[in-house]
């Protein structure tokens, strides 16, 4: 296993590869799944097998404590390998020394066991990315 950081500047092909086939394929997203915070993200892709198989990006608010952790992605055949805790871990790690008071994620209503096993906290506050609806977890420190 390799674990490489990308900031968004660099080359994230292998991060939107990730996503491509875990959002656009598997799940149904829209094409293509890039947006403004690409650019401004700390990115993470975990290779295996030479290959990338998981990624995840971190980026700050402008307060300077609030990072947003998200597109948290595993390709099916690397499941079950904990890669999505190693994820959260390593970007959680990298918004500590960012100086976070408090990490958010928006987690599709199915993967909300996934993140409070990660000690995140459901808030209620539930939004739609296109078809399909998330809820606003949090994670603070002191």
């Amino acid at each position: 296993m390799e674990i490489r950081f990308f900031d968004g500047t660099d080359n994230l092909s292998d991060a939107l590869w990730v996503r491509d086939e875990v959002f656009t394929k598997e799940q149904g997203f829209t094409i293509p799944d890039e947006d403004e915070f690409d650019a401004v993200s700390r990115h993470m892709v975990v290779y295996r097998e030479g290959r990338p198989a998981a990624t995840g990006r971190v980026y700050c608010d402008a307060d300077g404590e609030t990072f947003h952790i998200g597109r948290i992605a595993v390709c099916k055949a690397f499941r079950g390998e904990q890669l999505g805790r190693l994820l959260m871990e390593r970007l959680e790690a990298v918004a500590r020394e960012g100086g976070a008071k408090k990490i958010v994620v928006g987690a599709q209503l199915y993967a909300i066991p996934f993140y409070e096993k990660c000690g995140y906290r459901p808030t209620g506050e539930r939004f739609f990315e296109e078809f399909c609806e998330h809820e606003t977890l949090v994670k603070e420190f002191s």
